[in-house]
């Protein structure tokens, strides 16, 4: 190792400013961050006013609204695919794919780590993600984290992709009714948080296992009338669109501070360069 060449700015003061340029990429996505986890809680805490506590009804379930379970707002689930990690025989479809792993950088709206799979396609076909569905970890967990966590495909993760996305065979996607996908989504987390799902978990050494069947056709829940689900999907969308710009501009400013790095180490480029392309990436 002590033998391995590398560039180190030789006066202090260079190595300062380097610092202090890359660290104000570091600030602004820690920001991002910060805002993120509070638009989060925002959405989260609209949800539980409205169909938790009832509050802008008055305290009290409206009487059109009905008592059910998630099967009933759900139209149907699909499996995931793991498939290969080259093209192999038929399994000629590149997609990425969704990990229990990728769930906490989605709902942050980061882009998250997804690998590309190759999957036959015919799988792709009846497997594929659209938005609005809810991928769900179904395997996995630990004794203080139960498995169940969920992530919403949206609109904008789509678009930041090239390729069609399935989730791994260790999740399992659920397909909300047309325009039920936010309420089904932050109705999960309400009680995932609330550790409801250690109740649906089977296997007691190793992995894991989350009943996804016996959870949507027993879990009791509260099913509004759709103008008010309607209304709560706007409102909603509001803040998940906000949530998924701030993760695209952190996407860029990591892949900018990456960039910069070894240019700035090398002397291939000056501070002040690199500073007026922080800001034009700032644009």
């Amino acid at each position: 190792m002590k033998k391995i060449p590398i560039s180190i700015p030789v006066k202090i003061e260079k190595q300062r400013a380097i610092a202090r340029v890359l660290g104000s990429l570091d600030d602004k996505i820690e920001l991002n961050n910060r805002i993120n986890d509070n638009l989060a809680a925002q959405a989260q805490a609209i949800f539980k006013s409205w169909f938790i506590d009832f509050e802008p009804f008055g305290g009290i379930m409206p009487d059109d609204w009905k008592e059910g379970v998630f099967n009933d707002v759900i139209s149907t689930t699909l499996s995931g695919d793991w498939g290969k990690d080259t093209i192999i025989g038929n399994n000629t479809q590149e997609v990425y794919c969704i990990r229990g792993a990728d769930i906490p950088d989605i709902n942050i709206g980061n882009k998250g780590k997804m690998p590309i799979r190759y999957i036959l396609p015919k799988n792709y076909i009846s497997k594929r993600l659209t938005a609005g569905d809810i991928v769900v970890e179904i395997s996995g967990g630990s004794p203080t984290q139960s498995t169940g966590r969920c992530a919403i495909i949206t609109p904008s993760l789509l678009k930041r992709y090239d390729l069609g996305m399935v989730c791994t065979n260790f999740c399992r996607a659920v397909k909300p009714l047309n325009g039920y996908g936010s309420f089904v989504y932050f109705y999960w987390k309400y009680l995932y948080n609330k550790k409801v799902m250690f109740v649906y978990e089977n296997g007691t050494t190793g992995i894991k296992n989350f009943d996804i069947s016996g959870f949507l056709e027993t879990e009791l829940i509260v099913i509004p009338a759709k103008k008010i689900i309607d209304q709560f999907e706007k409102i909603i969308e509001t803040y998940t669109s906000k949530i998924f710009s701030n993760g695209l501009e952190n996407e860029k400013l990591a892949t900018l501070r990456d960039s910069l790095l070894p240019k700035l180490m090398s002397g291939e480029i000056e501070v002040p360069v690199a500073e007026e392309m922080i800001k034009k990436g700032a644009q």
